[in-house]
Formats: C-alpha cells, sequence, structure tokens
C-alpha cells in the first residue's frame, strides 16, 4: 500500500512538472505567467513584424515593447493651433503691379503679382510648415491619400507650398496659355525639370520617393519670380498654415510628440517644438514668431535661372 502511494505521488509531481513546462513554453497565462506581445518596427515603405516572443516577467528595458504598447494605448489626438506675430509688420507690396510682369505681359500681367515671402493677415502668419520629425515607434503609418494638385495661374504657383507623402501623386498643372517650365530643388529626392504645356489640365504626374528634413524651392525656368516651396514627409502628420496662421493636424499619434516649424523668410522657427498630444481631444497651441526674425532673415538662396526664349 505504502509503495503504491509512493508511486502515485510520482506521477502527480511528474504531471504537475509538464503542466508548468507547457505553460513556459506556450506563454498562454497559466495563473500570471508571460504573454505574448509582438514587436512592430517601423520601415519608410512598410510595417515589419519583427519577431514573436514570450517577454519576460521581470523585464524593464525600455527598449522592448514598452514603447510599442504605449503607441497603441495613447490613441491618437487632434493638434490645432495658431501661428502669430509679435511686433509691427507692414504688409509687402506685390512684386509686380497689374500690367507690369516682365515676362508674358498679356497672360502674366492680368492680375498684380503678390510678394508671398510674408504672408500676415489679423496678426497670423502664412504658409508655416508644421511637421512630425520622426515617427515614433511602433506607429503605423497610413498610406499616402488622393492625388494633389500643384498649379500655375497667372504666372503663380498656386498653393504658395504644400505638403506631400511619399509615393503620393502631385499633378502639376497649367492653367496659362503659356508654357511653365516647373523646376525643383530638393536634396534628398531627383530634381523634376519639366515643361508643362498650355493650359494643361490633365498634368505632368510627379512623385517623391523620399522624405525631405526641410522644405525646398520650386521655380519656373521661364517665369523666374514664380516660387514654391514643396515638404515631402514619409507620413501623414503635416501641414502648413493658413491665410491666418491657423492650422490643424488630425489623428496624431498621442504622447510627447517632436515638430518641426519652418518659414521661408524665417528658415527653421522651431526645430524640436515638443507638444503633449492629448488622445482622443483637441491639443491646442499657439506659436508666436518675432517680426523681426523673418525682417532680418533673408531665406534660402534663389536657385533660378531663367531661360532665354522669345517673348
Amino acid at each position: 500500500m505504502n509503495g503504491a502511494s509512493s508511486v502515485s505521488r510520482l506521477w502527480k509531481q511528474l504531471g504537475t512538472a509538464a503542466l508548468w513546462s507547457g505553460c513556459v513554453w506556450t506563454a498562454v497565462g497559466c495563473g500570471g505567467g508571460a504573454s505574448v506581445k509582438p514587436t512592430v518596427t517601423f520601415r519608410p515603405s512598410h510595417i515589419e513584424v519583427a519577431g514573436t516572443e514570450a517577454a519576460p516577467e521581470t523585464s524593464t528595458s525600455p527598449t522592448t515593447a514598452a514603447p510599442t504598447e504605449a503607441a497603441v494605448a495613447g490613441g491618437f489626438g487632434t493638434l490645432k493651433g495658431r501661428v502669430v506675430i509679435q511686433g509691427n509688420f507692414s504688409p509687402l507690396p506685390p512684386a509686380y503691379e497689374k500690367g507690369a510682369a516682365p515676362k508674358d505681359p498679356s497672360i502674366c500681367g492680368v492680375e498684380a503679382i503678390p510678394n508671398e515671402t510674408v504672408v500676415v493677415n489679423d496678426g497670423g502668419l502664412a504658409n508655416v510648415f508644421i511637421y512630425l520629425a520622426k515617427v515614433p515607434s511602433g506607429v503605423e503609418v497610413p498610406p499616402p491619400g488622393e492625388p494633389l494638385e500643384f498649379d500655375q495661374r497667372v504666372c503663380v504657383f498656386r498653393p504658395h507650398v504644400i505638403v506631400v507623402q511619399t509615393n503620393q501623386i502631385m499633378k502639376v498643372l497649367n492653367d496659362d496659355a503659356v508654357a511653365h517650365n516647373t523646376h525643383t530643388y530638393p536634396k534628398r529626392n531627383s530634381p523634376f525639370n519639366q515643361t508643362v504645356a498650355p493650359n494643361d489640365r490633365s498634368g505632368v504626374e510627379l512623385k517623391y520617393g523620399r522624405a525631405e528634413t526641410q522644405p525646398f524651392q520650386v521655380g519656373c525656368d521661364i517665369h523666374p519670380w514664380m516660387v514654391a516651396y514643396h515638404l515631402p514627409v514619409d507620413h501623414p502628420w503635416a501641414t502648413v498654415s493658413q491665410a491666418d496662421g491657423t492650422f490643424e493636424i488630425k489623428n496624431v499619434p498621442s504622447g510627447k510628440m517632436v515638430f518641426k516649424v519652418w518659414h521661408e523668410k524665417g528658415g527653421e522657427l522651431e526645430k524640436s517644438l515638443t507638444v503633449e498630444v492629448k488622445p482622443d481631444a483637441e491639443t491646442v497651441i499657439e506659436i508666436p514668431v518675432a517680426a523681426s526674425k523673418l525682417a532680418r532673415f533673408e531665406g534660402p538662396a534663389s536657385k533660378l535661372i531663367q531661360l532665354s526664349s522669345a517673348d
């Protein structure tokens, strides 16, 4: 009888050990054990699952799955705000008055050509780029949206500033009855340098494959006063301030996010603007810019060279 009891106890011990071993290898809980936690690593063109492993119960390393969990758990919010001028600023006169365009005046001179280097309305600064400096770890980047339009009308680029996601199609249009030679000057992408035929409303397709750290200049080699700025980014969390200085970026990853703020006349206004984005809510900020900073900085040197052509 004692021998039978010993055998019974031995079998129970072996069964318990086997069950515990199964819990460790399958990592399915078993009374508070480890759980499977996939680690997601961002790449500019795709999302890649690096692996699936059982996380040690005692692990406290900040470089493991914690940042991913925080980003996913934190949700997304909306960042709204306004870029405001501090100090006195006088509106800039037109680059050319109506009828005074030095090239193709019958087309380019039907309206005054504005000077858009600094545009202020009711104290708000327009045409300022506000963009997330880097995609946080573990956040999946939405694919590019619908094609954008970059037009040329009355020998002026419209819009003056534009954000485009990498691999998003941009259609370069021409609303004028005269040709334009649209020329981009990126640092990381190949330049776009093509003539856009008069009244081309189908457009020439332009696509940027790499993100740029700062906006770059776009010009027309035929009409050298034409200047605009493009900013390709590898995510959708970027925008430009409107005519009154207001801006809005939707579905921003929540938490402490670092943004860059750039203007063609003031340069890099903010290199690392840290904002605590609230999940499922609106976070409202104000970005002050000293008028004196815009007055003393001349912006990037022009890269435009006018082509010789008959009037």
